[in-house]
């Protein structure tokens, strides 16, 4: 008997071989978490949450666990337990590879509510773990734009000068620019800065996404300097270039006001004289021309809220004040408070909501244009 089966080693090897599985196949946790990635798509937060803490409890030693936490605080609705858990994931899991993306939409999150202090301390962090990472250009622009809300100009205007001395992508540098020229314009208002700043925004980067914010920045900057057929000209150029932009609200309300002085179209792009007549330091006001107020005007943030009866509860607590309006938005409910003329009006605003309620409001420039609003900017 032994010696036929030595006779015939190649049928035992055959039989092993048609009893064995070709691949191997995928173990649970693995169908299961695949499972879960469709999941996330097509079923609601709570059904969502369900499925991924089954994951968990069936699954604590698997690989997938730092990504369906993840998944988790993606799936969050609430911005402030959402930051909580992207900060988990974060603490939890020092190797995982994504730690740089949740720290990432934690600092979108901080910015969307006017978080400041918390963006500052936050972005800064992101560009010194991950200097080289997917969203380090994002982390030095937050990190910028905190830094200007704190009226911290020096780091601001030091950080985007870095950002100009090492980077080679033309969008990266056409916003670093940008924000060297809102640096200058916070410092100095209508200088000799701040017009170079743009006559090399204006001449070097037409073909960047900042460029129609460019062009509504020179209108502005003539508008206020009361060179109008300038102004004039550069708010039709962005009507005519770039007709869907939210700009060119913004614009159209503008050439409306300036229509009746009769004005004429020029060149608009600074040249050495305009920069020559260019006063080293101008701080006259920055909001020196008159809107007209059903049109263009500011108001109090106050947001974002995660459910629609929190946001009705607020309102109902502010209906001692004036033009209360709640707006529906990708990440929740937004009031706005006020219809103000000026900046100082809604600072007024937003001092007494801080003194009375502890809310901390956002101002910010709305235009209003055929039935629809843009928020331009924030301050």
């Amino acid at each position: 008997m032994v010696q036929k089966l030595i006779k015939f080693p190649g049928l035992l090897l055959f039989i092993l071989l048609l009893s064995a599985p070709l691949f191997p196949a995928p173990d649970q946790a693995e169908l299961s978490f695949r499972s879960l990635q469709k999941s996330f798509t097509i079923k609601d937060e709570e059904n969502f949450g369900k499925e991924a803490s089954l994951f968990l409890k069936k699954f604590p030693g698997s690989i997938h666990v730092p990504e369906v936490n993840l998944l988790l605080a993606d799936k969050e609705s609430d911005t402030d337990l959402a930051v909580e858990k992207y900060r988990s994931v974060i603490k939890n899991y020092s190797r995982f590879k994504r730690r740089e993306y949740a720290l990432y939409k934690i600092c979108q999150v901080l910015d969307l509510k006017s978080k400041w202090k918390e963006l500052l301390a936050e972005s800064d962090s992101g560009i010194k773990l991950f200097p080289n990472g997917v969203y380090s250009n994002y982390f030095r622009f937050m990190h910028i734009t905190a830094s200007l809300m704190l009226e911290d100009y020096n780091t601001a205007r030091n950080e985007s000068v870095k950002l100009t001395e090492h980077t080679h992508d033309f969008e990266t540098l056409s916003m670093a620019l940008f924000l060297l020229a809102e640096t200058e314009k916070k410092v100095r208002g209508n200088s000799k800065s701040y017009i170079l700043d743009l006559k090399e925004l204006a001449t070097g980067f037409g073909k960047s996404e900042i460029y129609p914010s460019v062009i509504l920045r020179l209108a502005v900057f003539y508008d206020e300097k009361k060179d109008y057929d300038r102004a004039y000209s550069a708010y039709s150029d962005i009507v005519e270039l770039y007709p869907d932009s939210p700009e060119a609200d913004l614009s159209i309300q503008n050439i409306g006001r300036l229509k009746k002085l009769n004005l004429k179209k020029v060149s608009y792009i600074p040249d050495n004289l305009i920069v020559k007549n260019t006063d080293d330091l101008d701080l006259s006001p920055e909001n020196e021309v008159n809107h007209e107020i059903d049109e263009n005007y500011y108001s109090v943030a106050i947001g974002p809220y995660t459910k629609s009866k929190d946001t009705d509860g607020m309102i109902r607590i502010l209906k001692n004040y004036d033009s209360v309006n709640k707006v529906k938005t990708a990440y929740g409910y937004m009031i706005y408070l006020g219809r103000y003329g000026n900046t100082e009006s809604a600072l007024e605003t937003r001092i007494r909501l801080a003194e009375e309620y502890g809310i901390n409001g956002n101002i910010v420039k709305v235009s209003a244009h055929d039935k629809k609003s843009y928020i331009y900017e924030d301050r």
